[in-house]
This record gives C-alpha cells, sequence and structure tokens, in this order.
C-alpha cells in the first residue's frame, strides 16, 4: 500500500474526552493508563487512543486495491449500515496511540507509539461466505518504537519507521477546534517516500456511523497474509503478503466521518491461525 503524497481530509463525528501525550521521546502523561493489565495478565493490554475514519470508495476501486481472493462480504457490512452508498465498500483509515502496553505474567513492558495506516474490513479469506476479517497489509509506526516495530512484521504487516506529527497524540486539537495528525517517513530522502495527513471537524449533529459499526469493524481479526492472524480486541466497556493496495497520488477524500475514541485493548503475546477466529467476538 502506498501513502505517496496520500492526504486525507475529514469531518469527525465526535471528539473524544481522553487524549494522550506520552512517546518516546514526549515528556508527559495525560493519557489514561492501562486500566485492565491485571485482569488478563497473560495477553497483551493497554490504552489505545485513536481516529477510525470510513472513507467510501466505489467498490471496484476496492476491488482493485484487494487481492482478488479475498471475497469482499458486501451484505455484511449493509446489514450494519443499510443507507451505506450502493456501490461503495468502506475503507478505514485508522491513526492510533498505544499506550502503557504490559504483558503482566512475563513482567513485560512495551514502549507507548504511534501508528497510522489503511485497513480493509469485511473480508471472507476462510471461504465460509460469513467470516469477517480485516486486511491491514502495511503500517507506519514511531520508528524508535522496535518492538512494536518488530512485532507487526512478525504479522506479515510491511512497516514503514515514520515520525509523527504530534508525536503522542492522534487527535490534538488545534486553536480552531480541529484536529490533526501527520504521519511521514522518518527517512525524508527515501527513493518510495510516502505520509499521510488526517484532519478533522467536529461534527455532532451528523453521525452516519454508529459506535457499535466501529466496535465491529475494529474488532475483526486483523491479517496482513492469511497464514495469521492477530485477534486485537478493543474493549468498549472500560473505563477508558500481497502486492500492497495503491491509492492514486495526491488523492484527497472530503466529507468522512468516523470517532475519535478512547478504549482499552487486549491481545494474544503470539499470533494464532486465521481459521480458528472465524467466530469473533463483537464486544
Amino acid at each position: 500500500m502506498a501513502f505517496r503524497s496520500l492526504i486525507l481530509q475529514t469531518f469527525i463525528a465526535l471528539v473524544a474526552l481522553v487524549s494522550s501525550s506520552l512517546c518516546l521521546p514526549c515528556m508527559g502523561n495525560t493519557s489514561s493508563p492501562n486500566p485492565i493489565a491485571q485482569q488478563y495478565p497473560n495477553l497483551v493490554s493497554g490504552t489505545l487512543n485513536g481516529t477510525t475514519l470510513i472513507v467510501p470508495i466505489p467498490l471496484d476501486q476496492a476491488r482493485g486495491m484487494i487481492p482478488k481472493e479475498y471475497v469482499i462480504l458486501e451484505n455484511a457490512y449493509r446489514d450494519l449500515l443499510p443507507l451505506f452508498p450502493a456501490g461503495f465498500y468502506p475503507l478505514m483509515v485508522t491513526t492510533a496511540f498505544d499506550h502503557d502496553l504490559k504483558l503482566p505474567a512475563y513482567n513485560v513492558t512495551v514502549e507507548d507509539f504511534s501508528r497510522s495506516g489503511l485497513e480493509f474490513p469485511f473480508l471472507d479469506i476462510l471461504g465460509n461466505g460469513y467470516s469477517n476479517f480485516r486486511w491491514a497489509p502495511t503500517m507506519m509506526i514511531t520508528s524508535t518504537a522496535q518492538t512494536a516495530i518488530t512485532g507487526s512484521r512478525g504479522l506479515g504487516l510491511q512497516i514503514w519507521p515514520s515520525k509523527f506529527d504530534p508525536p503522542c497524540d492522534p487527535y490534538k486539537r488545534t486553536s480552531n477546534g480541529s484536529t490533526h495528525l501527520h504521519s511521514e517517513l522518518s527517512d525524508p530522502a527515501a527513493a518510495d517516500y510516502r505520509y499521510m495527513t488526517v484532519q478533522t471537524q467536529p461534527s455532532p449533529a451528523f453521525v452516519p456511523y454508529p459506535l457499535t459499526f466501529i466496535r465491529n469493524v475494529t474488532n475483526q481479526p486483523t491479517f496482513a497474509n492469511t497464514s495469521l492472524c492477530d485477534n486485537y480486541i478493543r474493549l468498549y466497556n472500560t473505563s477508558n503478503s500481497a502486492a500492497p493496495p495503491r491509492p492514486s497520488p495526491n488523492q484527497t477524500w472530503t466529507g468522512v466521518y468516523g470517532w475519535n475514541y478512547a478504549t482499552a485493548f487486549i491481545e494474544p503475546p503470539v499470533p494464532g491461525n486465521c481459521s480458528d477466529l472465524a467466530n469473533f467476538v463483537d464486544l
């Protein structure tokens, strides 16, 4: 997937109350701590502050970006969004800050990091006609977060070590009330230089994608190739190697809606077989 000159200008549906600012080399901490580490000592857990945006793109464009062997389950997202435009597919744009990651059973902590990427939900990779998976083949990750980079590459993702502005806050407010996040490769001289910018404005009066839909797409098992899947589950009830898809250069989308929010999350310390996750739990 290429972020080459990819810009997204978005209008957001809700601004979360929790923000974050701790990320090496950041100083200070306004992010909520991990509330569930001791509850799930054998799982990696943490808090995630971020933005999930839904970009309606033509189905034929999505089909050109998603490997042909991955069936798009159009009926699955239309059951959740009956008014979603005909002939379109819900591409996801994700920007996030992962904070206070822990694996208590092994006395392991992981450095905070930011990340961004394009993701493709509602894919049938098992051929059973109903199991929804989310393809996330590539990701931009804070260049100093070696544990996150190594772990993501172990899942088969193509990772681009990157820098973020702001470095540790996926929805920092500007003086005019908007939010922004810019990510770009750490090496500005890279032959395949790429970046992504997300700008948002609050839109509480119009929420086309309910939180139940966001909960569903963010909790679909994630894969980069079909040999391994990450059962990454966001908890909404706590206190707080196919060819990469290539959007058109200088692509800009407007009128895009989504959510800024904070959740806790859990995931297994090692990925699992995708077929074992056919019936994911929508928490």
